[in-house]
């Protein structure tokens, strides 16, 4: 049974590389793409050419130009995707908007076995993109926001500029000339963007959709075994994935509420919410009255409440002192109640506060002597009758509701976090001052 030959390795091998000359500078050109090349830009002069049959070079662009160093170097190899892929071509590239340029370099990979992929990098941010051809042409629909739809996924559109190639070096599968202008269209749906390039000719308009996705600088310069560490990122790359896109806190909060309603009603439950003391008072009175709660020791929360009958755009007070019998320590508190009505501009108002109600906490249980003293407002319709009412051991609110504002407060930082990172993000975009939507 014959065994089948491995198929034969199209990189070239470096000791072996045959060479030919630059028809404008004679500097000495390698050719990586075998037959697929289309154009060679020389690294040294600029001189872009066209292969021959013969195997010589037409010179289609010359040009005099210093070497630009790009983020990786022609012909550098490295790992991605778990393929190897060889730089055959650098291309500079700048949109200007308003005055602004946004340059950019595009690296030309090659792989024998896999076809061609973009590597973009944006001088601007330092953010970095991996991309190769769109298998298909995504269906663009007009609008405020263009969205461009492919495979059950809408793109919304992220910018249009005039893409002008300022650098041109290496090797490229088809024809591209310093000055070359082609009108780009951005389409983001993270982690995937759509590129839609439309470039005018005389034949016609040329239309090419490219799929990019996001890359960490890091996982770059290791792919290509560079020195020292990557140019700094500075910026949001358009298709990155939202890091504050999660539910886990809602699920979070959802379940701390529901604990906290169960922890509410056990301690709601577990007050005792007494009613020490209940009397009618009357304007002018003072009453003086020994009451006992709670035991010796124990210290609880009192409410006082005090509550006006018959009252109206007038107000009363009353003065309330608890005198320990034993310790003769005094607890006192003043409560006011208050009530406003009447007609403005046809219009009925009415405000204050009836009743009117204050909590003191840690007051031991024991003997007590009660004094209440009472004052009311000479003018308008007096209270009739004033009515005080004491409760010992009552839920405090604050301890009732301080949870909730902390279970609410992580899940709306989270949201505030992501509306940050997606106004960064749209930021750059030609629709910086619209709203955005998941």
């Amino acid at each position: 049974m014959n065994q089948q030959a491995p198929p034969t390795k199209l990189f070239r091998e470096e000791a072996k590389t045959g060479a030919i000359q630059c028809p404008a500078c004679g500097a000495p050109i390698t050719l990586h793409g075998f037959g697929g090349v289309e154009q060679i830009a020389c690294s040294y002069c600029g001189t872009i050419c066209k292969p021959e049959e013969g195997g010589n070079l037409d010179i289609v662009q010359q040009a005099q130009r210093q070497r630009r160093e790009s983020v990786l170097p022609l012909h550098k190899r490295g790992q991605l995707d778990g393929h190897t892929w060889e730089i055959i071509g650098i291309m500079w590239r700048e949109v200007v908007s308003e005055g602004v340029a946004y340059p950019w370099q595009e690296l030309l990979l090659f792989n024998p076995y896999e076809g061609y992929r973009w590597l973009i990098y944006q001088l601007n941010d330092g953010v970095w993109s991996l991309g190769g051809p769109l298998p298909g042409a995504p269906e663009v629909q007009p609008g405020m926001q263009p969205v461009a739809k492919w495979r059950g996924e809408d793109y919304k559109h992220f910018t249009t500029g005039n893409a002008r190639v300022t650098y041109v070096e290496g090797e490229f599968p088809w024809q591209v000339l310093v000055g070359d202008v082609a009108q780009a269209n951005d389409y983001v749906c993270p982690p995937n963007m759509i590129s839609v390039e439309v470039q005018h000719g005389e034949h016609g308009s040329d239309v090419n959709f490219t799929q990019m996705r996001p890359i960490e600088p890091a996982e770059v310069w290791a792919a290509f075994q560079m020195p020292g560490s990557p140019p700094p990122q500075h910026g949001i790359h358009p298709a990155a994935v939202n890091p504050y896109t999660t539910h886990f806190y809602w699920i979070a909060a959802i379940l701390l509420f529901v604990t906290w309603i169960v922890a509410l009603i056990a301690y709601a439950s577990a007050r005792d919410d007494e009613l020490i003391y209940s009397g009618s008072l009357e304007p002018g009175e003072v009453i003086t009255e020994e009451i006992e709660f709670g035991e010796r020791g124990e210290q609880s929360p009192l409410e006082f409440e005090l509550m006006a009958y018959g009252m109206s755009n007038s107000w009363a007070f009353a003065n309330v002192m608890l005198v320990d019998l034993e310790s003769e320590q005094a607890t006192g508190v003043g409560l006011e109640v208050d009530a406003w009505s009447g007609v403005e501009g046809g219009e009925s108002w009415s405000e204050g506060t009836n009743p009117r109600s204050q909590i003191v906490g840690g007051v031991e249980g024991g003997k007590y002597l009660l004094q209440v003293e009472v004052q009311t407002d000479t003018a308008g319709d007096v209270a009739d009758t004033l009515k005080l009412t004491i409760k010992r051991d009552v839920p405090l609110t604050r301890y009732m509701f301080l949870p909730l504002f902390f279970i609410t407060l992580f899940p709306l930082l989270n949201l505030g976090r992501k509306l940050g990172f997606e106004t960064k993000r749209w930021a750059n975009s030609d629709h910086a001052s619209s709203s955005w939507e998941e």
